[in-house]
């Protein structure tokens, strides 16, 4: 078993004499689940799938109401997790309201004995399958876009992923941005987006 991995280009840091920059990114990232983690342990030890799943359950639990007191949770040997918070740009110290205070993120910050073990254990492969975005510029998204809309009348996240050879991520990035310079607008929930051209733009 083995980290594979690619090489990506960085191009907001270029280096002293303005060449691109890159760096080194996990390609084979795929998302293992509590099942399969509880089944796992299952093999490992006497506990019933029933009793892992339990715990795990509880481990939810207790995360939850330690970091909703405003506490970081310490799991030996694992790491850290504690909440960041988020708040708009023109909060003060003087117009600052409970209600405009959200969760951002829970950080997590990995124990020493974890990382030490990954150190060790971790080996790296070149990866094989290319799993990245094509290298379009803003240009040339507008002109796949105004192809799209000549015979389409609405755009999914997953069709424009399909349209640009983009990951999601990187789509996720650029509808963001068409979003906010007022190029589409979302006409669907936030949960399941469906875009259309504002007026004025892609042949509307």
């Amino acid at each position: 078993m083995a980290i594979e991995f690619d090489i990506y280009p960085s191009p907001s840091v270029p280096d002293s004499e303005g060449r691109p920059t890159y760096h080194a990114r996990v390609a084979n990232s795929a998302t293992i689940d509590s099942h399969e983690i509880a089944q796992n342990i299952h093999k490992r030890c006497t506990l019933t799938m029933s009793d892992i799943k339990a715990v795990l359950s509880e481990l939810h639990d207790e995360l939850v109401f330690h970091l909703c007191n405003g506490n970081s949770v310490h799991l030996e040997g694992i790491g850290y997790f504690r909440l960041t918070l988020s708040a708009p740009k023109e909060i003060t110290p003087t117009n600052m309201h409970r209600q405009s205070i959200g969760i951002k993120a829970v950080d997590f910050r990995a124990d020493t004995p974890l990382k030490k073990d990954l150190a060790e254990k971790a080996e790296f492969k070149r990866a094989t399958h290319k799993n990245r975005s094509a290298l379009l510029d803003i240009y040339e998204i507008d002109a796949l876009l105004v192809d799209f809309f000549e015979t389409n009348q609405y755009l999914t996240r997953r069709r424009f992923e399909q349209l640009c050879d983009f990951t999601p991520s990187t789509a996720a990035r650029h509808l963001k941005r068409l979003l906010e310079e007022g190029r589409l607008r979302n006409t669907n929930t936030k949960q399941s987006p469906v875009y259309e051209p504002v007026k004025g733009f892609y042949g509307k």
